[in-house]
């Protein structure tokens, strides 16, 4: 799948409830995907490999992304992500650490060494590149999902929320992350203020205009990612208006087309 040519996978899994966009038919299995194509068009060919922290669908990206060009990637996540990871096929070194301190340690040193990290919780550059595939998912919305008026993603770097803000809310769309409640990790998920790096953070400047709610524990509790946006985008009064991001989700047979 090429991501300025994306065959974008849309349903609605429950006749009058919201749509999805199911980023797991991406070859990686996620939208991350889309957005990493992009982005290392402009990496040098001469770096030794791929790092970067991440226990989720980062990871899953720049690993089939990295063996494409014939590099080897390395996650730096903790022992949740580590298992995450090994469950959804994730080929590289998966590197396991105790805190977010050891994490950036470990990545500078291989940064020093050649190889190459995208720093995704600080790099601008990865909005623009949902900018980019976001304009594409604009236009099908805007011809085969004319009554969406919300999208819901969970949110991690809040790379895609950004970007999709960016490109959805001028034509008066409504877009917003769901974070992670402090007590109910969801993998790739975070809880912003819990889990920011200030001002560097790449969601800093946006903080104040992309609502970030928190799910309520019935919402959330043992919920997996798409269900707890699911749950969410069902308490609005008009659930067929919100179109829900599912990162890494596929449809299921039989799912409504419209």
């Amino acid at each position: 799948m090429n991501a300025m040519n994306a065959p974008f996978a849309l349903t609605r899994p429950d006749k009058n409830g919201p749509a999805v966009l199911w980023g797991g038919v991406c070859e990686s299995g996620s939208l991350k995907y889309l957005t990493y194509e992009l982005f290392l068009e402009e990496v040098p060919k001469d770096v030794r490999g791929f790092v970067e922290i991440s226990g989720s669908s980062t990871a899953l990206a720049l690993d089939l992304l990295g063996r494409k060009r014939g590099l080897p990637t390395v996650a730096i996540t903790d022992a949740s992500g580590h298992d995450h990871l090994m469950r959804r096929g994730f080929r590289g070194e998966a590197q396991t650490i105790m805190s977010l301190k050891e994490a950036h340690e470990l990545c500078l040193q291989r940064e020093q060494e050649g190889w190459f990290w995208p720093r995704q919780f600080t790099n601008a550059a990865l909005v623009r590149c949902v900018e980019l595939w976001g304009s594409q998912l604009l236009r099908e919305v805007r011809v085969n999902w004319p009554g969406i008026r919300y999208l819901v993603c969970g949110f991690g770097t809040g790379a895609t929320v950004a970007g999709l803000h960016r490109v959805f809310a001028p034509l008066g769309y409504s877009v917003m992350g769901l974070q992670a409640r402090a007590d109910d990790p969801v993998p790739g998920w975070r809880n912003y203020a819990l889990q920011n790096l200030g001002d560097q953070d790449l969601f800093h400047r946006y903080q104040e205009e992309i609502p970030l709610p928190i799910p309520s524990e019935i919402e959330n509790s043992g919920a997996g990612a798409l269900d707890s946006l699911l749950r969410y985008a069902n308490t609005y009064a008009d659930p067929e208006q919100v179109l829900v991001i599912s990162h890494d989700g596929r449809p299921r047979p039989g799912d409504w087309t419209g």
